[in-house]
């Protein structure tokens, strides 16, 4: 069986996951994997939306649907992508939720398969000794990105009044710095993946408060890493994290088009609830053990899906 599967393209939590995914799904027993659209193949892996032109079978795996009033245009792609697709993978129930109340479309056939990590690479990067134990971690690309709440993890964090060191990766504003000085605030920027995995290892927690995420990566590796994990109750976070982790219950929503103004303003979660949250998750000290997200396991569910659509 020959897929055909882009190599390049996208961003942020789709290109992670396209990129972890392919070199993996290249070692599947009897399967070839192509990136050109000329050559012979016999069904397409297409993420996002379809922008190869041919009559092939394809597959199609859903990020999640726009969802601010001014980029509602943005779905007609995909909406057309997902009715001419033999099947959707959509990454968490939230997501396929999503999909049908804000499309109002749902597809034929559909399936959810959660992200999934190496869990051997994981297992070969040695944790940072720099880290000291019991500290937490929170990582994402934080400018510009209001729905990743980092203020409401900096301002809970500080009002969780803990000696554990918090870590931040990712890129932020050079005024935070400043203006959150703490001894115990570690602002670490922009990581290269293995550095990023070997911080989250020597930690035992993470913070992810992203209002809507379908199944994010970070997380995925968190979990991976044995990290109980902090997280908001709307999104498909919750269902990766089950019980390794605290969930916020702050969130709620009516799958209508969120304004820019309203997106703009989710930044600011009570300090106390998050601080509550915080002082709930260091109770937690069994470290977590998910052999289920083992991107092996992943890819095996998508080939299944691939031989029964071919």
């Amino acid at each position: 069986m020959k897929i055909l599967c882009e190599k390049s393209g996208w961003s942020g939590g789709p290109k992670t996951f396209r990129d972890r995914f392919r070199p993996m799904l290249k070692k599947a027993p009897n399967v070839t994997v192509t990136g050109d659209e000329k050559s012979d193949f016999d069904l397409e892996l297409v993420f996002i939306k379809k922008k190869t032109k041919h009559n092939k079978p394809f597959v199609l795996r859903l990020d999640g649907i726009y969802y601010k009033k001014k980029q509602l245009l943005h779905n007609d792609s995909i909406i057309k992508s997902a009715k001419r697709a033999k099947h959707v993978i959509f990454q968490s129930q939230f997501s396929a939720e999503m999909f049908r109340k804000v499309t109002r479309y749902s597809p034929k056939a559909s399936t959810i398969i959660y992200n999934g990590i190496d869990l051997k690479k994981i297992a070969a990067i040695a944790p940072d000794q720099s880290v000291p134990p019991g500290s937490l971690v929170a990582c994402s690309q934080w400018k510009r990105r209001p729905n990743k709440r980092p203020l409401s993890i900096i301002k809970g964090y500080l009002e969780a009044g803990i000696d554990n060191p918090l870590f931040i990766i990712g890129k932020t504003h050079s005024e935070w710095r400043s203006e959150y000085k703490n001894k115990n605030i570690h602002f670490v920027g922009e990581q290269k993946s293995k550095k990023i995995i070997s911080i989250m290892k020597a930690c035992d927690y993470q913070i992810h408060l992203c209002h809507i995420d379908s199944c994010p990566n970070v997380v995925v590796e968190g979990l991976s890493c044995g990290l109980n994990v902090l997280c908001t109750n709307l999104g498909g976070t919750k269902e990766i994290v089950r019980d390794n982790g605290v969930v916020l219950d702050v969130d709620r929503w009516n799958f209508k088009p969120i304004s820019a103004d309203a997106f703009n303003g989710l930044d600011n979660l009570n300090p106390q609830v998050v601080a509550k949250g915080i002082h709930d998750l260091i109770k937690i000290k069994k470290r977590a053990n998910r052999p289920d997200l083992d991107l092996q396991l992943v890819v095996d569910q998508y080939v299944d899906i691939f031989r029964r659509n071919v």
